[in-house]
């Protein structure tokens, strides 16, 4: 066999492997091909045709009203939950905090007046010798009231809680907490600004 057959032989080999490849990418398509149909499931005997049953639409959000609707108005940021959160978060903190008499800490979260009143209930029962409450359980947190007032925004939650005093035992507590925050100001953080019986 000479030579240039082998190499006609080799070429059309390659070729042919080339259009097998070819046909089997592309295919034998022609022009507009038909739809392709559907396959439904049969209905059952006794079942009727007729409408398919409504998708359930998600309910829609019930409008915010109130004190976080205020409050949601002049910070479009405010978030009730993530607020409470914090509130509970602080809460045990300060009780803590006047527990033990760790002035440093009670400065970081409460407004000036209300420090003031803190230190010298401190400073009163240092010199008693007594001891502050503990907190055994914060029961419920809840927003009641909330306002913008002039450039401060103020939100008021009722505390429930547990806590115990020495010998007096555990007692039950709720107290209205008012917290606050002024609206231009780049820190994030609220200062508790009065504490009532509720």
């Amino acid at each position: 066999m000479s030579r240039e057959l082998v190499e006609i032989l080799i070429l059309a080999a390659i070729a042919g492997v080339v259009v097998a490849r070819l046909y089997s990418v592309l295919g034998r398509k022609t022009g507009a091909e038909p739809p392709a149909h559907t396959r439904t499931a049969p209905i059952e005997a006794g079942a009727t045709a007729g409408p398919a049953a409504p998708i359930p639409q998600p309910a829609p959000a019930a409008p915010v009203s109130g004190p976080v609707a205020e409050l949601q108005s002049a910070d479009p940021s405010f978030d009730a939950n993530h607020f409470l959160g914090g509130a509970r978060a602080a809460y045990e903190m300060i009780v803590q905090a006047f527990a033990t008499g760790d002035r440093a800490t009670l400065r970081t979260l409460l407004t000036q007046r209300v420090f003031s009143s803190y230190d010298k209930a401190l400073t009163d029962r240092e010199a008693a010798g007594g001891q502050g409450p503990e907190l055994v359980r914060l029961k419920s947190a809840e927003i009641v009231d909330g306002g913008v007032y002039g450039e401060v925004l103020r939100v008021a939650v009722r505390f429930e809680a547990e806590l115990a005093e020495g010998v007096a035992g555990i007692r039950e507590t709720r107290e209205r907490w008012t917290f606050e925050r002024e609206l231009r100001s780049r820190d994030p953080n609220w200062l508790l600004a009065g504490v009532a019986q509720a």
